[in-house]
């Protein structure tokens, strides 16, 4: 069969969408379908430009231009989205043979609404894989109003979108819940976690390197928060903990970027005792490496976001056994995977105490070691990445067959 993928970035960019759109991609091509990818040919963080065509592991991608004002403020974001859904439809009038599946990510949002357009021309199966729900997310962020005419509108997008979908896909049981009211009764609702890299422990040598590079010395606990620092997080708790522990207390080490990433340069300046480290994304060659040198990692989710995103970092973070510390609301994918797992520590928001009991349990090696090799355990169960590609691209292809079970 003949597939062809929506999504604004696509390797060799960093952004995890496309990381993950890639590894179903390739394994398709292992099963040899043929896998077209339309994207764009600006990077995530807006510093790179990609070559228009190339072929990575048998995946042919088309690049479409782009205005690349995504990162400078959220009308130029729109205007970039709208020239990323017309030079897509452009491209995609010129492929060489008609697909027989679309498949539309979330990025950017309602670029579902042009995969059901060519997927009407072309009569052919289509597949919305839902990374955020939309326009449910910028609703939490405040960005519109629940209420009122644009919302209505938004709703009626989503709705559009969703219908006439062979699959509608999520990234956990909550999130397939929110977006069942979106969908007709002909859709199938899935989901399948997304994974991080193949479970399998860091070189001694490699985890050394890194600690030693960042000044972390053998007998200090490391707490890691690695990855996006989006409106969706929460940090104030951790914050909050390493301003009462002060010196004595662990290392916080925030590695990454994102919107509220300011937030926390700025309260690490105030308060210099509270041991913050803030560090630049490593490149996905040194993840591993990066992830395993801290002892216990931190996640968080607004509750208001719960349902709407389920952040992708617990995989990696359970992949290399550790343990990780959450702070967010219980009705959500990361919550649920850490409790179900024995994995980690989930504490309320706002339980300021609640995290400092956490941090004073993962003081403890037994305890850390114990709760790591669950955390791995539920991984290679769970997160594989072979496996649940593979599950996703079984899914792809039954949107091309209608009778498939």
């Amino acid at each position: 069969m003949r597939f062809l993928l929506l999504n604004q970035f696509y390797p060799p960019d960093i952004a995890p969408t496309g990381q993950v759109l890639h590894d179903v991609a390739v394994n398709l091509v292992g099963k040899g379908h043929t896998v077209t990818v339309i994207c764009s040919n600006h990077s995530y963080d807006a510093r790179s430009v990609y070559p228009a065509r190339e072929t990575i592991a048998g995946v042919e991608v088309r690049r479409v231009g782009g205005l690349g004002w995504g990162r400078r403020g959220a009308l130029l974001r729109v205007v970039d989205f709208l020239a990323f859904y017309v030079l897509a439809a452009w491209r995609a009038a010129f492929l060489d043979a008609r697909p027989d599946v679309v498949v539309a990510l979330t990025t950017p949002p309602f670029i579902g609404l042009l995969a059901r357009l060519l997927a009407r021309l072309w009569r052919c199966g289509r597949v919305q894989w839902v990374m955020d729900v939309y326009p449910d997310v910028l609703f939490a962020h405040g960005l519109v109003s629940e209420r009122g005419f644009v919302a209505t509108v938004l709703r009626a997008l989503t709705r559009a979108e969703a219908s006439g979908a062979s699959i509608c896909l999520a990234l956990g049981p909550f999130m397939a819940r929110r977006i069942s009211p979106y969908t007709t009764h002909s859709a199938r609702v899935e989901w399948v976690p997304l994974w991080g890299e193949q479970p399998a422990e860091a070189a001694i040598d490699a985890i050394k390197s890194v600690r030693a590079e960042r000044g972390w010395t053998d007998n200090e606990l490391v707490l890691m928060y690695s990855g996006n620092m989006g409106l969706g997080h929460r940090f104030g708790e951790f914050l909050n903990a390493a301003r009462q522990l002060g010196p004595a207390g662990p290392r916080w080490a925030f590695v990454g970027a994102g919107k509220r990433r300011s937030e926390v340069e700025a309260f690490a300046l105030a308060h210099p005792e509270a041991r913050i480290q803030l560090l630049s994304y490593v490149p996905r060659e040194r993840l591993r490496a990066s992830l395993a040198a801290a002892d216990v990692h931190l996640a968080s989710l607004d509750a208001r976001w719960e349902g709407m995103m389920v952040p992708s970092k617990l995989q990696g973070l359970f992949a290399v056994g550790r343990p990780v510390i959450f702070v967010g609301g219980r009705d959500n994918e990361i919550a649920a995977w850490i409790e179900e797992s024995g994995g980690g520590w989930v504490v309320a928001e706002g339980d300021v105490p609640g995290l400092l009991e956490a941090i004073a349990e993962a003081r403890d090696p037994r305890q850390r070691g114990v709760r790591g090799a669950a955390a791995l355990a539920y991984a290679r169960q769970h997160f594989d990445p072979q496996r649940n590609a593979e599950r996703v691209a079984s899914l792809f292809a039954a949107a091309g067959r209608p009778d498939a079970p």
